[in-house]
């Protein structure tokens, strides 16, 4: 049995595929699943079945000095199984848990604002960043360029453990002292959310949307991180610690319970005037990615064990103190003190090629490769502080997709458009001649 619809550019030449209409692959689905790579959304990899099968095994049956992630709860047959929606499936498309954690994603999307302009507000009256977390990489770029130290150093790392040995009790206590006092910063004990839209209701005078006091946000809470349930291999497991892998609402548990830590920690250990108090403010956190620069980079991977809960495992992540790679972009402090920034794809380390724009020859529309054109444009221009590190990698970018088969013409015409509706390209680099060169060689 084939599946037509799976299509590759580029792959082993010994995985056991045929070659289909075009000369586009088509995968043996016995052999092979489809499965998410890293946390990234939108990212896919065709994995051998028998490794995924025994890596999932391994996961669901490792057990840490607190005990295992993961408990059998029933034991099924898998052949004759039909689950339950109300056995609450972590990431089934129809469980009736989706629902509650996507209103629970609204509702902490609503808060994390609402926090990190608390905390912005707090931070305008002693100069200390009381608030890590970030987005995107926009607010990094922008601190990164005030670095004028020969001293600084880099601390960069991941936490390996958030998603899989975090005890239940620790988030749940983080969050709702979160709650607590967003909801009496904000004067209010209730919520309302109408579509996208979440706001406070002071009075609970609400007549549309769906109210919610702020005990039943903890309820909510509660529910979700005790009904994480996933099946394999004709067990039904439930996750006992960790934060529910798969749920809507897991990125926005994961980064404010992290969040709370930090804040927490700072208020009651960080004054005026303490060695760190100016170095937090280069300090940075995208969900379990940690990014440190300053000359006391010892001092805060000391802190950093009193910070965080014991359970919580940091590995950093570069090996040289001068040079990292945080989330997209590729930093290093030079020897004037300066740090230089570009752009830093994972990709490019892996040993086999990856297939990352739609083909022009495929049914997506070509306005939607184009698109990716412009915007990958700009994100290079926003994250490469060298001139020629932004021509190379977007001469990089063209070949790519002069090698799918867009058409020269087609190409040229997009991104001469980029640049002429982007002057600040133009302006960060003090160079326009270059372009035109440029693109009449790439």
């Amino acid at each position: 049995k084939y599946s037509p619809n799976v299509e590759l550019y580029s792959i082993y030449h010994n995985w056991p595929f045929m070659k289909g209409e075009h000369n586009r692959v088509i995968i043996k689905e016995g052999d092979f699943v489809v499965t998410m790579v890293d946390k990234a959304s939108g990212n896919y990899a065709i994995t051998c079945k028998k490794l995924y099968l025994q890596f999932m095994e391994k996961e669901l049956n490792t057990q840490s000095n607190d005990g295992k992630t993961y408990e059998i709860k029933d034991q099924l047959d898998p052949v004759s199984i039909k689950l339950n929606h109300e056995k609450f499936i972590t990431g089934a498309h129809d469980s009736t848990l989706k629902p509650l954690s996507i209103e629970l994603q609204k509702i902490l999307r609503f808060l994390h604002g609402h926090f990190r302009r608390y905390c912005y507000s707090v931070t305008g009256h002693d100069k200390i960043n009381r608030f890590f977390s970030i987005q995107n990489t926009f607010r990094v770029v922008q601190q990164l360029n005030t670095v004028q130290n020969r001293r600084s150093e880099i601390f960069c790392a991941d936490f390996s453990s958030l998603f899989t040995n975090l005890p239940h009790n620790v988030v749940k206590e983080k969050l709702y002292y979160l709650i607590d006092l967003m909801f009496k910063n904000a004067g209010s004990e209730y919520i309302v959310v109408q579509g996208t839209n979440v706001r406070y209701d002071r009075n609970n005078s609400s007549t549309s949307g769906r109210s919610y006091h702020k005990n039943d946000l903890k309820g909510i809470i509660e529910f979700i991180l005790r009904n994480s349930f996933a099946y394999y291999g004709g067990n039904l497991y439930q996750q006992q610690k960790g934060i529910p892998q798969g749920n809507n609402a897991s990125p926005q548990i994961a980064d404010l319970t992290l969040a709370v830590m930090e804040y927490q920690y700072i208020r009651n250990n960080i004054q005026s005037g303490h060695p760190l108090s100016f170095s937090l403010n280069r300090t940075f956190r995208y969900i379990d990615d940690l990014f440190h620069i300053s000359d006391k980079k010892d001092e805060f991977v000391r802190i950093t064990t009193d910070m965080y809960h014991h359970s919580l495992t940091l590995e950093q992540t570069n090996t040289d103190p001068k040079e990292s790679a945080f989330l997209d972009m590729s930093i290093k402090v030079t020897i004037t003190g300066a740090v230089q920034t570009s752009l830093y794809n994972k990709t490019d380390d892996y040993s086999f090629s990856v297939v990352r724009y739609p083909h022009y020859e495929s049914n997506i529309p070509i306005s939607m490769g184009l698109n990716t054109l412009h915007g990958e444009i700009i994100r290079i221009f926003r994250n490469c502080s060298l001139f020629e590190h932004f021509l190379e990698r977007t001469r990089q970018l063209a070949r790519y997709f002069l090698q799918i088969q867009y058409p020269k013409e087609i190409l040229c015409s997009r991104l001469y458009s980029t640049l002429n509706k982007t002057p600040a390209i133009s302006l960060k680099y003090a160079t326009f001649h270059s372009f035109s060169n440029f693109l009449t060689k790439y």
